[in-house]
């Protein structure tokens, strides 16, 4: 029976001195409590409570004494609408609230990382750009996508990033097949701004094989050399940030972008 009473809602020392009660019938605060197993004191405490929930009266006794009944069983179900609607209010105060606890949560960020591995991982990391409400900043070896597991995947995702009118600004590392990307490119030039840059003007990227996106307070990588294929999410502002300022002094190093004829 305790577990019983437990499931509907009372704690279990509520639930032992509810059953006593019932077993009981009016009795004394000593007599409850050695039938629950619970000490007067404490007792004492929980006969109050569960009066003020309205599953106990206090009733009178002889010579004085206080004793305590249960309340017929079927209180509990106004005690369970009663918590129903406490908690309706609850959950109506906190959805109001939310925008103003989000508010605190971002004073104090902490990073959150994620990552998904192999060609499918990289793919649903790297569609999150795809919800970017401001223009996203670019870094890219297109050395790493420019194989058939991504080649019409990248072309189906640049003419949806352009249906979607998001705005991208790409630094390119200058190579042959980063030229042929471009000069085919599927996706629409209002919507892309691109520059060139000498793999040699950046010391250790000339194994790239990827791209990072950085946009609003994330950070996307896409890391696409064998045998490490995966695709990094990272959520910080400080860090997209600091990336968006190193970005802006690498664009104006970046040579003009071509036509489609040139």
């Amino acid at each position: 029976m305790t577990n019983s009473l437990t499931n509907l809602g009372l704690e279990e020392n509520e639930a032992k001195m509810y059953q006593a009660l019932l077993e009981l019938g009016p009795a004394t605060v000593t007599q409850i409590t050695k039938k629950a197993g619970i000490t007067r004191t404490f007792g004492y405490h929980i006969l109050e409570k569960l009066s003020i929930d309205g599953l106990v009266n206090r009733v009178s006794g002889a010579n004085g004494k206080i004793r305590y009944a249960a309340e017929h069983p079927r209180h509990l179900l106004q005690y369970i609408q009663n918590r129903s609607n406490q908690w309706e209010r609850r959950l109506h105060a906190a959805e109001e609230q939310l925008p103003e606890l989000v508010s605190l949560f971002k004073v104090a960020e902490k990073p959150t990382v994620i990552f998904q591995e192999g060609i499918e991982g990289v793919k649903n990391i790297y569609s999150q750009t795809l919800e970017s409400k401001e223009e996203i900043l670019s870094i890219l070896d297109i050395e790493g996508w420019n194989i058939p597991a991504f080649r019409q995947w990248g072309a189906e995702y640049n003419r949806e990033r352009s249906r979607r009118k998001i705005k991208e600004k790409i630094l390119m590392l200058d190579t042959f097949a980063g030229r042929d990307w471009m000069r085919h490119y599927h996706g629409s030039f209002k919507y892309t701004n691109y520059r060139w840059i000498k793999p040699e003007e950046l010391p250790g990227i000339r194994e790239f094989g990827g791209e990072i996106n950085i946009f609003e307070n994330k950070t996307i990588m896409a890391l696409l050399r064998k045998p490490n294929v995966l695709g990094v999410a990272i959520e910080s502002a400080a860090l997209a940030n600091i990336l968006k300022a190193l970005f802006g002094l690498a664009w104006q190093r970046g040579k003009g972008g071509f036509s489609r004829q040139s």
